[in-house]
């Protein structure tokens, strides 16, 4: 018969031996977590040849602040080219899209959307919400209808406003509740008054029809057509400017409001702008002529709009608060000409993109060696000291990290995080 002395040492030895488990590989759900506050700013199609003469003039402080504290390299894009929403959805995933399911905007053979539910394989969001990590998703392409996460998720398509012919779908947002709530911040273009948007063209430099008259035929058709779309151009930047407004009024505010461990915000302005204006800005690298109406009015636009970016980026760091872990990245750069049949020789999406993290654990060194998309996911569980899926095609950017970081929380390895469809 054990006595009350035994029962208490066999008792104490059971308790040692559980939290040197527990040390070693973890209890419940939060073995070897790291409690961190994490913010990730999606910039699509940021384009390094735009970014660097901007740093270097020092118009881009908010980027640089997090590059001088932190790490930055070349972010390599999916190869062949893809389209944003694959991209993205492999930097959600840490997969390539055989695996993940989303192969483009619209399902090749149905011609239907595809969308978050034909998503094949869980997101980082969902993987940190499991274990006990808040969330706030806000934007991301792929990510309607909302799913439901431990926090908040605001979809891509909350961004359109509701027409007679276009009712406002279901689940715009996690939870329903949500909606109701938010609605009143979304920026329409209606709304935004032409004072709003005079920062980013010089619409006073336009040719004037009589100027525009005095040129050879051909020249003078060009100019005369570009005059005539300026309207049109304007409109059309309004609602890459509505849709980034809007995002960010609704981060702002859940920061606010409804404050959770982790905040991920997706703005695609500086892609949408790219996409626009691009040969405006770098007409040598189109190879098809660029009327004079538009170097003059939209040449500084896309560099405009990637300070207004820095300016988001940097409200959102400081709403967000100090301390916390801050990740920036894009999906492609750009590169020309895309077709010389494009109006103003757009240009198309480039292998490399931008990436930028800074906080805890992470060096201070500046440029690291070039990584890919694939390993966002990877890496941002590092973060928090969670395993790896095997089934994931990327890995750890192991050069971000500080080597007693490392030291305490060894990248570790999961056959999957994927549930079984049984277990669905």
């Amino acid at each position: 018969m054990i006595g009350q002395f035994g029962i208490a040492r066999a008792t104490l030895g059971l308790v040692v031996v559980t939290l040197l488990l527990c040390l070693v590989i973890g209890c419940g759900n939060r073995g070897g977590d790291v409690e961190r506050r994490f913010l990730l700013v999606g910039l699509d199609g940021l384009e390094w040849s735009a970014v660097e003469p901007l740093l270097e003039k020092g118009r881009l402080p908010n980027l640089q602040a997090l590059m001088d504290r932190g790490v930055w390299c070349r972010l390599r894009s999916l190869e062949p080219k893809r389209k944003s929403p694959v991209i993205w959805t492999t930097m959600a995933t840490g997969k390539l899209p055989d695996k993940h399911g989303i192969s483009d905007y619209f399902d090749p053979t149905t011609k239907k959307l595809l969308t978050s539910n034909v998503r094949s394989a869980r997101t980082f969001w969902d993987i940190l919400g499991e274990r006990g990590h808040t969330v706030t998703v806000i934007g991301w392409l792929v990510s309607w209808p909302a799913e439901e996460v431990n926090g908040y998720m605001v979809t891509d398509y909350f961004r359109y406003p509701p027409k007679p012919d276009r009712p406002l779908p279901e689940k715009l947002t996690y939870p329903d509740e949500l909606l109701a709530e938010i609605e009143p911040l979304r920026v329409v273009n209606k709304s935004i008054a032409d004072s709003e948007v005079e920062r980013f063209f010089n619409l006073a430099n336009a040719m004037s029809g009589e100027e525009a008259q005095r040129l050879p035929v051909a020249e003078m058709f060009r100019e005369m057509r570009a005059i005539s779309d300026l309207d049109g151009h304007i409109e059309q930047f309004k609602d890459f400017f509505a849709a980034d407004r809007t995002f960010m009024a609704v981060a702002q505010h859940i920061i606010r409001k409804r404050p959770t461990d982790v905040c991920i915000v997706y703005l695609r302005g500086t892609d949408s702008v790219s996409h626009k204006f691009w040969a405006a800005g770098w007409p040598g690298d189109v190879g098809v002529e660029v009327a004079e109406t538009d170097l003059r009015v939209f040449g500084e636009t896309v560099e405009r709009y990637y300070e207004y970016a820095d300016e988001m980026l940097g409200e959102l760091v400081a709403e967000f608060g100090d301390g916390a872990t801050i990740m920036v990245c894009s999906d492609h750069g750009f590169e020309g000409p895309r077709s010389p049949n494009e109006r103003g020789g757009i240009k198309d999406h480039g292998p490399l993109g931008v990436f930028v993290l800074a906080g805890a654990g992470i060096r201070s060194v500046g440029e690291i060696e070039e990584t890919s998309v694939r390993d966002i996911t990877p890496t941002i569980l590092e973060l928090f000291g969670l395993p790896i899926g095997d089934d994931m095609d990327g890995v750890v950017m192991m050069e971000a990290f500080e080597e007693g970081y490392l030291r305490a929380h060894p990248v570790r390895k999961i056959p999957t995080y994927e549930i079984p469809e049984e277990e669905k």
